[in-house]
């Protein structure tokens, strides 16, 4: 990651943060200014940028003005992630994985769904480019973990192998469900991912953007969120369906997947 991607998603991370849970001091300020200053000095960074980095000169100016968005953390996240969202899709390529996950898309045959209303085939198409987007994630992140595990000696959450049990306990009681896979890894799913690294931060905190475990919690817990609405048959809509692929190119860039 060069400088200049480093320095956006710094931005991104503390302005999510400041918006959030971060209790703002003058450290925070200071980087927030140099930050602000050194991007809005290129044009590229300029024609791009949510319109909230160029009228709040601080971070504390910025929190409020998030206040009025929405009273909830998550409804800020979202409308962060959602400003940003061509801002950090500038920074890759355009073939990608993304790229070929929406060739994916397209090429399923959805001609067994022409029962059905128009409306419902449509979100069927959209929740399918979801599924794929969140399959691809939370492999990516096994895999990492997995190749960690290999060289590193990773401790596993008390609570996190409870889970694991349960789960091979489950599927030995129904042998009409497929095993999983060799590893333990595939009984845990975002939120088990998650506290794994986060309880091995030691190990693991090189591998994220300025070792910064907040960026971590915040992308596990809107994965999870997203991961729900699917398990449920429920509709994702445009804005974390934006956020969800902003997540996966930011995953599989910064682990080097």
């Amino acid at each position: 990651m060069d400088d200049y991607q480093a320095q956006i998603e710094r931005l991104k991370n503390l302005m999510t943060s400041a918006a959030t849970d971060l209790a703002i001091d003058e450290q925070n300020e200071s980087e927030y200014k140099q930050l602000r200053q050194s991007l809005l000095r290129q044009d590229k960074f300029k024609k791009l940028a949510p319109r909230f980095i160029t009228t709040c000169g601080t971070l504390k100016e910025f929190k409020r003005d998030m206040q009025t968005v929405s009273q909830q953390y998550a409804g800020r996240r979202t409308h962060i992630a959602n400003a940003f969202y061509a801002l950090i899709n500038s920074l890759y390529g355009t073939e990608t994985m993304a790229d070929a996950i929406a060739d994916i898309v397209q090429q399923v045959d959805f001609g067994q769904l022409n029962l059905l209303p128009q409306d419902i085939q449509d979100k069927g198409r959209e929740m399918s480019d979801v599924y794929l987007y969140l399959y691809c994630i939370e492999n990516s992140l096994r895999i990492f973990i997995g190749e960690i595990m290999k060289k590193e000696t990773v401790t596993v959450p008390t609570k996190v192998q409870e889970t694991i049990n349960k789960m091979k306990q489950s599927e030995q009681e129904s042998k009409y469900l497929p095993v999983r896979g060799e590893s333990d890894l595939f009984y845990c799913d975002f939120i088990q991912l998650g506290k794994i690294i986060i309880a091995n931060w030691n190990i693991f905190g090189k591998y994220f953007p300025n070792k910064n475990e907040h960026w971590l919690n915040v992308m596990i817990d809107e994965l999870y969120k997203i991961r729900c609405l699917v398990a449920h048959n429920s509709f994702v809509g445009e804005h974390e369906r934006q956020s969800l692929k902003v997540y996966y190119k930011n995953i599989t860039l910064q682990l080097k997947l």
